[in-house]
């Protein structure tokens, strides 16, 4: 049997993360677009989850069904090559209260 070590880049399970919704009116239509956007610019799959339900961070219509208003928490999960990064940038932006001045 011979001895395979590992190497930086291989494959990894999903990276996950809880965030709480933080600003005035939730996932709102403006704050799922820029959530939408943001998503989009990552090779990675990502999906968010609220009490079980389950979307693609792609999806206006999906994160706005989730109806996660301030105070709610969401599980960001991530899968693919730059899955840490998207996991990152889109929590920052979770915290940062989608830039919205309110």
């Amino acid at each position: 049997m011979t001895d395979t070590p590992m190497h930086q880049g291989t494959v990894q399970g999903p990276i996950q993360v809880t965030v709480g919704i933080c600003n005035q009116r939730g996932l709102h239509a403006r704050a799922s677009a820029k959530f939408v956007k943001l998503a989009s610019s990552f090779e990675s799959e990502i999906r968010v989850t609220r009490d079980g339900v389950t979307v693609d961070a792609r999806s206006i219509m999906g994160l706005l069904m989730l109806g996660a208003g301030i105070g709610c928490g969401v599980d960001i999960e991530a899968e693919g090559p730059d899955a840490a990064e998207a996991i990152e940038a889109l929590s920052d932006l979770v915290a940062r209260k989608f830039d919205e001045d309110q």
